[in-house]
C-alpha cells in the first residue's frame, strides 16, 4: 500500500522486508546449515574411521626400527636378536598386537656360519575396528644384512 504525503502527492516508498522475503531468506539460510552439519557428521565419522589405521602406520615402522636396531625384547626382559625363521609376536594395548618374522632371503642353500646373509624381515600390525568387526592388518617388510648365526641351521 503506497501512502500519500498531503505536502508531496508523489507516493512514497515504504521500508523493510515482506513476510515472503524473511520466509525464503529462513529456508535458504536453514538449507545451508543442514548442508554443513551434514559435511561435519562425514568428517567426524572418517576422523573415527581412519584413526585405528593411522595409528598402526605409525607403530609399524617404530617397531621394524627396533627390531632392526636392537632384536625384541622377550618375556623375562632380555633384548636378543630377532630369529631367523621364527615369528615372533607381542602387543602394545588390548587393541593393537605385531607379528614379525625373519626369513633368509636367496642365501646359498647350505649357508656357512658367518657369511653374510640378506634377511627379510616382516610385520604384520593388527588392530580391532570394533566389537563385532573383524580383525584389521597392516603389513611392513624391509631387509637387512646379517651374519649367518654360528648354530646349525636346521
Amino acid at each position: 500500500m503506497k501512502l500519500r504525503d498531503r505536502k508531496n502527492p508523489a507516493p512514497l516508498l515504504e521500508k523493510g522486508f515482506t513476510l515472503l522475503e524473511v520466509l525464503v531468506a529462513t529456508a535458504i539460510l536453514g538449507t545451508a546449515v543442514a548442508a554443513l552439519f551434514g559435511l561435519l557428521s562425514g568428517a567426524l565419522g572418517n576422523l573415527s574411521r581412519l584413526q585405528a589405521p593411522e595409528q598402526a602406520l605409525l607403530l609399524g615402522p617404530s617397531k621394524l626400527n627396533e627390531l632392526l636396531a636392537a632384536g625384541f625384547e622377550t618375556d623375562d626382559g632380555v633384548i636378543a636378536e630377532t630369529p631367523l625363521d621364527e615369528k615372533i609376536q607381542g602387543r602394545w594395548d588390548e587393541r593393537f598386537r605385531w607379528e614379525s618374522r625373519s626369513t633368509r632371503f636367496r642365501s646359498s642353500p647350505e649357508p656357512t656360519p658367518g657369511e653374510t646373509i640378506l634377511v627379510r624381515v616382516e610385520l604384520d600390525v593388527f588392530w580391532e575396528s570394533g566389537p563385532e568387526n573383524e580383525e584389521k592388518k597392516m603389513s611392513f617388510e624391509t631387509y637387512q644384512l646379517r651374519r649367518e648365526p654360528l648354530r646349525a641351521r636346521q
